[in-house]
C-alpha cells in the first residue's frame, strides 16, 4: 500500500509540478528528438545534464550569423555592470521557434531564437536574461525542490497515520495550491531585480514592461492561430503554476513607469538578428499551411481543412474541429517481420482490435484501433504504423466516438497522404528567415507582407506582432522592420 501511495503522490507532484511554463528547464533525460525523428545534430555538450537536455529538446545551439555572439556580449555587460563574474556563466541562443527563456543552477543561460525574433531592442533582450539570472541568484530552484520534498513526506506521513491515501493526497493538493502561489511570487520578484540589473547596466527599465508585452502579443497570436480563446492563457484553477504575462507585464509597469530613458539600442539588435532563421529548422521539418513536409528525411503528408499543424520537439502535431487530434513521429527502429507485429511492438501497452496491413502510396503499412473503455469515455483512437526506411513512421489518430462518423475517417485519409517527396520538390521546400528591410515611401502593410511566402492567414497579424505594430497604424519612411521571407 505505502509503495502505492509514493508512486501516487509522485505522479500527482509531476502532473501538477511546481516548474514554471515558459521559464523552466526540460526534465533531465529528455529524450533526444526533434520534430519527426529520433535524432538531432551533434552539438558540445554541457558538463550539467539539465543544459545537456535543454539542448536536445530545443534543437541544439543556433550559431549561425552574430546573434550568439550578441547574447552573450549583452549578458557579460549586465554581470560586469553588477558586480558580477562574467566566467560563473554562459548564454546560449537555441534552436527552437518556440518562444522561451529559462536558466539552470549551474548558471546556463538559454533563449530561443523564436523569442529573439519577437523582441525588438537590446533593453528588452537584457530584460529577459536579467529575468532569467534572477531566479537563479535568488535560488528559487532549491526552494522549490525542498518545497516539494516536504509536501511528498508529510504527505506520506499523514497516510502512514490515517491509512488514508485519499486523505493524504488532498492534504498533498492544498499544499501543492500554496506552494504554486509561492511560485508565482517567485516570477514578480524575478521580475523586480531584473529591473534592477538592467537599470544599473544603464538600460531602459521599461525594457522589463516591453519584453513582457511582447511575449503577450506573442501568445495571443499563437492561440489564435490554434483556435483557441484568448483566455486560454488564464489561469483556471487555484492550481495555475504561473503568473498571467499580462499580470506580470501590470506589476512592471507599476515598478518602472514609462522606462528612465536608459539605452535601448534597437538598431543595433534589429542588425544582430537579421537573417536569423525563423519558423522551423531544416533538420525539424517544416509546416506549410495544411502540410508537413521533411526535405531531409524526404515525405510530406497533409492535413484536413481546418486543422492546425504544430512541429513540436518530438513530434509533429494536429488539432482540428470537435477535439479532433493527431499525433506523427518517426523511429530509426526496423520492423523485424510483418507490420502489423511491428506496430503491436511500438505500443505494447496499448490493446489494438481490428489490425490489418495496408499499402500507402506504395509503402507497407498497418493500422489498428484502440477499443473504448471505462477509462477513455467517449474517445476513440486509431493507429497508423507505415515502413519508411530506415525505420517506420507512426500517426496517432484521436476522436470523439459519439462525434461524426466522417471525422475518423477523414484523420484516416489523413494518414493515408502519407508519401515520398521527389527531389524535385525536396529541393524547392526553403526555410524562413527574418529579412530587416527599411520602409520606403509608399509601402504598407499589405505591401511588405505579400514578400512573405505562402498564403497563410495570419501573415499580416504577424507581422505586425513582429514589428510592435496595431492594425491601421501607418508606416513611417526609414523605420526598419522584420519581414519573414525564403531562403
Amino acid at each position: 500500500m505505502m509503495a502505492m501511495l509514493a508512486r501516487m503522490l509522485w505522479l500527482l507532484l509531476a502532473i501538477l509540478g511546481i516548474a514554471l511554463a515558459g521559464c523552466a528547464p526540460p526534465n533531465k533525460g529528455a529524450p533526444a528528438t526533434s520534430g519527426a525523428q529520433d535524432t538531432v545534430e551533434e552539438q558540445p555538450t554541457p558538463a550539467d545534464p539539465v543544459s545537456a537536455a535543454a539542448l536536445r529538446r530545443y534543437g541544439g545551439a543556433y550559431t549561425e550569423g552574430n546573434i550568439a555572439a550578441y547574447l552573450a556580449a549583452t549578458g557579460r555587460r549586465l554581470l560586469m555592470a553588477n558586480g558580477l563574474d562574467p566566467g560563473a556563466w554562459r548564454f546560449t541562443v537555441l534552436s527552437s521557434p518556440v518562444a522561451n527563456a529559462f536558466a539552470t543552477e549551474r548558471r546556463d543561460v538559454f533563449v530561443t531564437r523564436g523569442l529573439l525574433a519577437v523582441l525588438q531592442d537590446e533593453a528588452e533582450l537584457a530584460a529577459v536574461i536579467g529575468h532569467e539570472m534572477a531566479h537563479i541568484m535568488a535560488g528559487h530552484a532549491a526552494q522549490r525542490r525542498a518545497q516539494e520534498a516536504r509536501i511528498f513526506e508529510t504527505a506520506i506521513r499523514v497516510a502512514r497515520s490515517t491509512r488514508d491515501p485519499q486523505l493524504a493526497l488532498a492534504f498533498a493538493e492544498m499544499e501543492l495550491a500554496q506552494a504554486r502561489a509561492y511560485s508565482r511570487e517567485q516570477e514578480f520578484e524575478a521580475d523586480r531585480i531584473a529591473i534592477r540589473l538592467i537599470t544599473t547596466a544603464g538600460y531602459d527599465s521599461g525594457g522589463a514592461l516591453r519584453s513582457l508585452q511582447r511575449l503577450q502579443d506573442y501568445t495571443a497570436l499563437h492561440l489564435r492561430e490554434l483556435g483557441l480563446s484568448p483566455d486560454a492563457e488564464a489561469p483556471q484553477s487555484r492550481f495555475a503554476t504561473h503568473p498571467r504575462t499580462l499580470d506580470r507585464a501590470e506589476a512592471a509597469r507599476a515598478e518602472t513607469g514609462k522606462g528612465n530613458g536608459g539605452r535601448q539600442e534597437g538598431d543595433a539588435y534589429l542588425d544582430a538578428i537579421d537573417g536569423m532563421l525563423y519558423g522551423d529548422a531544416p533538420q525539424e521539418g517544416f509546416v506549410r499551411g495544411r502540410k508537413f513536409l521533411h526535405p531531409e528525411l524526404g515525405f510530406t503528408f497533409e492535413v484536413p481543412p481546418g486543422y492546425t499543424l504544430l512541429n513540436r520537439s518530438k513530434s509533429v502535431q494536429a488539432r482540428g474541429p470537435g477535439n479532433a487530434y493527431m499525433m506523427f513521429a518517426c523511429t530509426s527502429r526496423q520492423p523485424e517481420d510483418g507490420m502489423v507485429d511491428a506496430m503491436r511492438r511500438l505500443f505494447p501497452s496499448v490493446p489494438l482490435t481490428e489490425a490489418r496491413t495496408l499499402t500507402i502510396n506504395g509503402l507497407d503499412a498497418a493500422t489498428g484501433v484502440t477499443p473504448r473503455s471505462a477509462n477513455s469515455g467517449d474517445i476513440s483512437g486509431r493507429v497508423v504504423t507505415i515502413r519508411f526506411p530506415p525505420g517506420m513512421c507512426t500517426f496517432l489518430l484521436v476522436s470523439r466516438a459519439l462525434g461524426p462518423p466522417a471525422r475518423a475517417r477523414e484523420m484516416l485519409r489523413a494518414a493515408q497522404t502519407f508519401r515520398r517527396l521527389s527531389p524535385a520538390e525536396a529541393a524547392q521546400v526553403r526555410p524562413l528567415r527574418l529579412a530587416v528591410v527599411q520602409v520606403r515611401p509608399g509601402d504598407t502593410v499589405q505591401r511588405l507582407v505579400a514578400r512573405s511566402p505562402g498564403d497563410d492567414a495570419f501573415r499580416t497579424e504577424r507581422f505586425l506582432m513582429l514589428n510592435d505594430l496595431q492594425p491601421g497604424e501607418p508606416l513611417t519612411p526609414g523605420r526598419r522592420v522584420k519581414l519573414v521571407v525564403s531562403q
